[in-house]
C-alpha cells in the first residue's frame, strides 16, 4: 500500500530555506495553515486531513489561493504505526459536534458524541517518522495536532525526529469524549521526557474551563 506524497516537491522548497511545519487535523478549512502561510512568507506547512469530504474542502481552498505553491495536503490519518495501513475512520456530525466535520476520529467517539456518526471511513494511516524519513531537513518550525484523541501517537510516531522539533502546540484531553482517548497528563509526560516545556494552556469557557490545547516548546531550541 502507498500513499502519494511528492516528497522531491517538498525538499525542493525545503532546500530553498522554508520552515517546516507540520498541521495534522485540518478540518474542513484548515484555519491554523491560513493563518501561518499569511503571516510568513518564509513558511511551507504540509497539512493532513484523512476526513475525505474535509480533505477536499481543503484542497479547493489550497489550488485557489496564492498559497498552493507553500503547502502540500496529504489525505491520511497519522498514528504510531510500523508500515502504511488501512483504519477506521469516525466521522462525525450533526448538533452534538455543532455540525463539525473537524470532531472526527481515529477513536470511537463516546460521552456526549457517541450518538454523532455520520459515517464510517476506512482511512489511510501513516506515520510522521514514515513522511520525515524521506524529507531532506534541518529542524521542524511547528507541528500542530488536532486528532480528537489521538494526539499523544501522532507525537509518538515521530520517533528520533522529535529532537528535531522545536514547537509542538496539540490538543489536550479528550479522553471523555473518544474511546482510548490519551489524557492531558500521558501527553505533558511524553513531552516532559522528550526535553520539551509547557509554556502556554488554552481553556475552553464553554466546557467549565477545561484545557483544550496546550503549546510546548523544546528545551534545546529555545530557554
Amino acid at each position: 500500500m502507498s500513499i502519494l506524497i511528492n516528497f522531491d516537491y517538498i525538499n525542493q522548497k525545503l532546500k530553498s530555506g522554508f520552515k517546516l511545519r507540520f498541521d495534522i487535523g485540518l478540518s474542513n478549512d484548515m484555519p491554523n495553515s491560513l493563518e501561518w502561510l499569511e503571516k510568513d512568507e518564509d513558511v511551507f506547512v504540509v497539512g493532513i486531513e484523512p476526513h475525505p469530504n474535509n480533505f477536499q474542502c481543503c484542497k479547493k481552498l489550497i489550488d485557489n489561493s496564492k498559497f498552493k505553491d507553500r503547502c502540500c495536503l496529504i489525505e491520511s490519518a497519522i498514528d504510531d504505526v510500523e508500515n502504511t495501513t488501512k483504519k477506521v475512520f469516525y466521522g462525525l456530525g450533526g448538533p452534538e459536534t455543532n455540525y463539525d466535520a473537524g470532531t472526527s476520529s481515529l477513536r470511537k467517539p463516546i460521552g456526549r458524541f457517541k450518538n454523532s456518526i455520520e459515517e464510517v471511513y476506512n482511512v489511510n494511516v501513516i506515520s510522521l517518522n514514515y513522511i520525515l524519513d524521506n524529507l531532506e531537513y534541518h529542524l521542524i518550525d511547528l507541528i500542530k495536532t488536532d486528532t480528537q484523541g489521538n494526539d499523544l501517537n501522532v507525537l509518538k510516531s515521530l520517533k528520533d525526529h522529535i529532537k528535531k522539533v522545536i514547537y509542538i502546540h496539540s490538543e489536550y484531553d479528550e479522553s471523555s469524549d473518544y474511546k482510548n482517548a490519551n489524557t492531558g497528563s500521558e501527553l505533558d509526560d511524553f513531552l516532559l521526557k522528550n526535553n520539551f516545556e509547557k509554556y502556554d494552556v488554552v481553556h475552553q469557557p464553554l466546557r467549565e474551563n477545561k484545557i483544550e490545547d496546550c503549546k510546548y516548546k523544546n528545551l534545546n531550541y529555545i530557554s
